[in-house]
């Protein structure tokens, strides 16, 4: 026996609303009152209603078809106050450009709302989104690793970026690391160096969900027992450090996250890339002076935002029982700061 699905038709009749209102309703339109949404979904759910999924799709291509128009407002949701750490980043400030690009296309707009700003509270903060109709949140990265949000996302679908916010455990946008280093590694043996040693901050790797360090061993497995160089991972990684691991492992690649380490280098007398090769795990700006990974991260910022819509169009809210990864790869840029080498 099947079971007709509740129609929209029979939300309107039982509200006393108009089907169109109803079905803008049940899609967070902006211009309905946050009463009238309330009514619309409490009903909604009392009749068991769900949403025809093809017919969500339909309405989505519709909506990506035609012409841009305004559909709402989302949040750019920052865990901090004034000079926020996703500013001082330039992947990080890829994110939200790729991601305010690609809203726009689909007829949103992005604004940033910091969760830590005088006279700001989670409660706050939660009512005049509501009040707003802002059906949609990014939370930035965390300015640290292991970080939490007071935050009630129940009303709100919600994506965020990388592995520093781990309660609530959101859906995510990210980096492929673990794929990014394996690629490293492979370019790495490609052109002749035997010795890779990686050299990276304790925040750094546990900012990546230890997916720096994991790949690394991993990839070590490949190469031969007397060329392993074990990741060196201090807490935090110092010029001094650096200096005393370099010269007892003698490396001749040295792998790392942080452009400044090549100034190291040079300070202690080697000649990049003659003398030692350097390798960045974040190449920065796509520019073509250091060789690495780019992280593609204006892509990131876009998956994440059609990640977001998605969720809105699916009226997929709150935290979710089983969070969702959306991992992007890096490219690989050849720069000028490794060469090959004879055996």
């Amino acid at each position: 026996m099947t079971t007709s699905r509740v129609t929209q038709k029979e939300i309107a009749e039982a509200t006393g609303l108009t089907q169109a209102t109803v079905s803008m309703a049940l899609a967070n339109h902006p211009k309905i009152s946050q009463d009238t949404l309330q009514k619309v979904r409490s009903v909604a759910q009392s009749l068991g209603y769900r949403p025809d999924p093809f017919l969500t799709a339909l309405s989505a291509y519709r909506r990506q078809s035609a012409p841009t128009r305004y559909q709402a407002t989302l949040a750019w949701l920052v865990n901090e106050g004034e000079n926020p750490h996703w500013r001082k980043s330039s992947t990080f400030r890829h994110y939200f450009e790729g991601a305010e690009r690609r809203a726009a296309q689909l007829g949103y707009r992005l604004e940033e709302h910091r969760l830590q700003c005088e006279g700001m509270t989670p409660q706050r903060l939660s009512q005049m989104l509501r009040a707003r109709n802002i059906p949609g949140i990014l939370v930035a990265p965390q300015p640290d690793p292991g970080m939490s949000i007071q935050f009630d996302f129940t009303h709100f679908s919600a994506v965020t970026f990388g592995y520093t916010l781990v309660n609530p455990a959101l859906h995510l946008a990210t980096l492929h690391q673990f794929r990014s280093m394996t690629k490293l590694m492979d370019n790495l043996y490609h052109l002749g160096y035997k010795r890779p040693g990686l050299a990276l901050s304790d925040e750094s790797d546990r900012r990546a969900d230890f997916n720096w360090s994991a790949a690394f061993w991993s990839g070590q497995r490949h190469w031969p027992v007397k060329e392993r160089i074990s990741p060196f991972i201090p807490k935090p990684l110092t010029k001094e450090n650096f200096a005393k691991w370099f010269y007892k492992k003698r490396p001749d690649v040295v792998v790392t996250i942080w452009a400044w380490v090549r100034d190291w280098l040079i300070e202690m007398g080697e000649s990049i890339p003659e003398s030692t090769g350097f390798a960045l795990l974040s190449v920065p700006d796509e520019e073509k002076v250091f060789s690495g990974i780019w992280e593609n991260p204006q892509l990131i910022g876009e998956r994440a935002l059609e990640f977001l819509v998605d969720l809105i169009h699916r009226r997929e809210c709150g935290v979710p029982d089983v969070p969702l990864s959306q991992l992007i790869d890096g490219t690989w840029v050849d720069g000028t700061t490794l060469r090959p080498m004879t055996s």
